[in-house]
């Protein structure tokens, strides 16, 4: 992959404090049939499953960073192996019309993941319960699928060797993560204003 940008010098400073280095990486696909694109938009009514193995790992997480202001602890290992399985599996489960949408895990955890599909579809979201790193961890070579049928992409994912479990559904107005609820339109709005209330 080209790095064909970014501030990756080890001098750089603003106001005596360092600034972190930022190499951009550039990559473009082609598809010849444009219908291929996997959408992250779910359907109402839609099933949430999770592939992949979820340890919890917080370690330079989004979650420290943003709510707590710390740095610490090791960014989580990259199995590439896992991670070409799993995006074959997705690719493969879209062709078999057994997913709706998709989305990657990363920063934020699948919590972070599954608010931004809800918010792209405008519609609510509910997760199960679980601690901490359940819901903000970002633990590698995970996807968030919605799909009408969770039995028969479990099935799948078990015949293909991949972790796979049921772990919510799309509907309604509220994003549940566990017992705690707040309404969608409160966090589409936060969301779409974060930008505008940085720069006034």
């Amino acid at each position: 992959m080209p790095i064909v940008s970014g501030n990756v010098s080890l001098y750089n400073e603003t106001d005596g404090s360092a600034i972190l280095p930022t190499p951009t990486i550039g990559a473009v696909g082609l598809l010849s049939d444009i219908s291929q694109i996997i959408k992250y938009t779910p359907n109402d009514g839609n099933e949430l499953v999770l592939i992949g193995i979820t340890k919890g790992h917080l370690g330079q997480s989004a979650l420290l960073k943003e709510l707590y202001g710390r740095e610490e602890g090791y960014a989580p290992k990259v199995d590439l192996h896992a991670e070409k399985i799993a995006g074959d599996f997705v690719r493969s489960c879209h062709n078999q019309n057994l997913i709706t949408a998709a989305h990657d895990v990363s920063d934020g955890g699948l919590s972070t993941a599954a608010v931004e599909m809800a918010i792209a579809a405008n519609i609510g979201v509910s997760i199960i319960d679980g601690n901490t790193g359940w819901f903000f961890g970002e633990d590698q070579g995970r996807y968030l699928l919605a799909c009408e049928d969770s039995n028969a992409l479990i099935k799948a994912a078990e015949i293909s060797g991949i972790p796979a479990q049921l772990i919510g559904h799309f509907g309604g107005k509220e994003i549940k993560l566990g017992s705690a609820s707040i309404k969608i339109n409160d966090v589409a709005d936060a969301h779409d204003s974060i930008l505008k209330s940085l720069v006034n």
